[in-house]
């Protein structure tokens, strides 16, 4: 049944990005940036405030998962709107794509259901197929972003990469947490940022390749957000994530943050 959940919304997300291709930018921007031959993971959950389970067990539990891999892997937190209303559009789009259902809290590494460190050690240690970096800059509410993309193999197919911002230190309200309403909430996803020449947001982000790219090839994206003033500017950071878009779906390529 898992299986079947996995293709049906691998299918939607295909279909939602071909539909979307003719407004995806695949030209190169001036400047680049260095980009190291390393693989970084993703560990992530998927909540929501209003959920007792994920204040109770599921809140410590992450932040377990975030002393272990921070520095390692991009930590996201996918929950329900608390605060942005683009939040709510990428849980209500990418949460049951990454749980394989929708029941919260749920754990996951490198967008598959979490089964331990195995899959992080694999890929943190394995071959770098491409990799991403990114230069952000914060003015009032507009956050502007930078990316470089670099391939260190020759590869085929379509790629597409995700710049998710990532939030730390809000405090708002979390259900069967003892802080309450005083709650303080980590690497909280707050949206994916957009080229600048592109008017609609895409949640599993913006075609980089059309038919491959050649080992030493960069791709340089510039991209723009507003983000809540009161958000400190440090704590604002971008987990950058690469897809390739595969026949049954998206595969994990690779993910950046610093």
């Amino acid at each position: 049944l898992n299986n079947m959940k996995k293709i049906v919304w691998s299918m939607i997300i295909i279909g939602a990005l071909v539909s979307c291709k003719k407004t995806s930018p695949v030209d190169d921007t001036e400047g680049t940036l260095v980009v190291e031959e390393k693989n970084m993971s993703v560990v992530a959950k998927r909540t929501a405030t209003w959920c007792g389970p994920c204040g109770d067990w599921g809140f410590p539990a992450f932040e377990l998962l975030e002393d272990e891999h921070e520095g390692t892997s991009v930590l996201m937190a996918w929950k329900d709107a608390f605060v942005t209303t683009t939040g709510s559009d990428l849980f209500d789009a990418v949460g049951p794509q990454f749980s394989l259902g929708g029941s919260v809290p749920t754990f996951f590494n490198n967008f598959q259901a979490s089964n331990g460190d195995s899959l992080i050690e694999q890929h943190n240690e394995g071959f770098v197929t491409a990799n991403s970096n990114y230069e952000l800059e914060v003015n009032g509410q507009n956050v502007s972003l930078k990316t470089t993309t670099k391939f260190f193999t020759d590869v085929e197919g379509v790629y597409y990469l995700a710049p998710y911002m990532i939030v730390d230190g809000i405090v708002g309200y979390q259900n069967g947490h003892p802080d309450g309403a005083n709650t303080v909430h980590h690497k909280y996803v707050a949206g994916i940022a957009k080229p600048v020449n592109v008017s609609d947001d895409e949640n599993f982000g913006y075609q980089i390749t059309n038919n491959g790219a050649r080992m030493g090839q960069t791709v340089n994206l510039d991209f723009t957000m507003k983000r809540d003033v009161t958000w400190d500017a440090k704590d604002i950071s971008f987990g950058v994530v690469i897809f390739k878009q595969e026949s049954w779906g998206l595969q994990f390529v690779n993910a950046f943050t610093k």
